[in-house]
């Protein structure tokens, strides 16, 4: 009963399929592939039990991602400001790491809270051998209170992780790499 009514409640974007109707209180989707290939990945998540406040201190602390994500090693900002510039170390098993170099930054949508970020493709970025530097890394983390309590999430993800990487290990991060990001930020800001 309870996916029923969490399922119905979500709308995935139009052209996007439903690969999870229910984890950890979200919606997960795939788009269609963009002309380079990238699917896009997007969550919409109802957390009861979640702050505002608290999604605001974890999403707009740039170098803290670290500290929530177990897949970023180091967030480190190099530019602060309106647009941050920020270098991510990223790891997952059973590939090179990514080193990757992203303008980040908060806007309000919609009466909203967004935090989002693009790949900081004209900034130079010297990558520790073996590393890649990945090819795109677009998307947001967007929040808004319900009026029942807690918070409403939206989580919109494009990455091509570059060099290469085995058609089955970028089928797994798109259903569990992102399943593992909505539950961290969700319990990181409970």
């Amino acid at each position: 009963m309870l996916i029923v009514a969490l399922s119905s409640a979500f709308a995935a974007p139009s052209g996007y399929k439903v690969s999870v109707a229910n984890h950890d209180g979200c919606e997960l989707s795939l788009g269609p592939a963009a002309s380079d290939g990238v699917v896009p990945m997007h969550a919409e998540c109802d957390w009861p039990d979640a702050s505002l406040e608290k999604f605001r201190a974890v999403m707009g602390d740039w170098a803290k991602h670290a500290d929530v994500f177990t897949v970023i090693v180091k967030s480190e900002v190099r530019k602060a400001g309106d647009r941050a510039l920020v270098y991510q170390l990223q790891r997952t098993s059973g590939i090179s790491d990514r080193e990757a170099l992203q303008w980040m930054w908060h806007s309000v949508e919609g009466g909203a809270d967004r935090y989002s970020w693009t790949a900081a493709k004209d900034e130079p970025l010297t990558v520790t051998s073996g590393d890649v530097r990945p090819t795109r890394t677009d998307g947001y983390w967007q929040a808004a209170a319900l009026p029942s309590g807690g918070i409403h999430v939206v989580h919109h993800l494009e990455y091509d992780p570059g060099g290469y990487v085995p058609g089955f290990v970028v089928r797994a991060f798109q259903v569990g790499g992102l399943q593992t990001n909505v539950s961290e930020v969700h319990a990181a800001v409970k």
